[in-house]
């Protein structure tokens, strides 16, 4: 009886590799399935970074202010606008000329750069401030800061809140009554 290369018989069917058609369907019915469960859950994780990292941004930036003041040795001032959910920082005097929510938004300026953040880089999230005259200065000599207050930002559901605390000290932390996304009770 004839033989080819791989020792079996002439009249032996060789086995295919691969998938069938119904195969590669029901997978992708399965992987549609998944799909379909799974994109619900990742709005809410899409919406939790968004509240997050609002609040981690102004942490940052008033950081940043902090540092330029006493790294430049004059007062810089974070001024926000709540109702147009903006805030921007200037080190120019006098600092209500900063109003991020117009076009004076040019007068929000660190050594020269403009410096302005608005709600279109955090969809879904509010701002709400404490603060009286709704800005903070901080001073050159030791970082202190003026006056003491709290932003709070939040995402659609009242659990969504990260809050942003000033102290005269010049500490900023950042807290959430509720426990949201693991931060410290406020």
């Amino acid at each position: 009886m004839a033989r080819d290369f791989s020792g079996r018989r002439a009249g032996q069917l060789r086995r295919q590799a691969g998938v069938t058609l119904i195969e590669l369907l029901v997978a992708l019915v399965v992987l549609a399935v998944f799909v379909t469960i799974g994109i619900p859950s990742f709005n809410s994780v899409f919406e939790r970074h968004r509240v997050t990292g609002a609040a981690q941004a102004l942490y940052a930036d008033l950081q940043f202010a902090r540092a330029e003041a006493i790294k430049r040795n004059t007062e810089v001032s974070v001024n926000f606008d709540t109702a147009e959910w903006c805030y921007g920082l200037t080190d120019t005097a006098p600092f209500s000329d900063c109003d991020c929510s117009t076009a004076s938004a040019a007068n929000c300026t660190i050594n020269g750069q403009e410096y302005v953040v608005t709600a279109d880089r955090f969809p879904g999230v509010t701002m709400a401030t404490s603060l009286a005259g709704g800005a903070v200065t901080f001073d050159p000599t030791r970082g202190t800061l003026s006056p003491s207050g709290n932003i709070r930002f939040t995402g659609d559901d009242a659990f969504q809140e990260v809050q942003v605390k000033t102290y005269f000290v010049g500490r900023v932390r950042l807290c959430s009554s509720t426990g949201y996304a693991g931060y410290e009770s406020c």
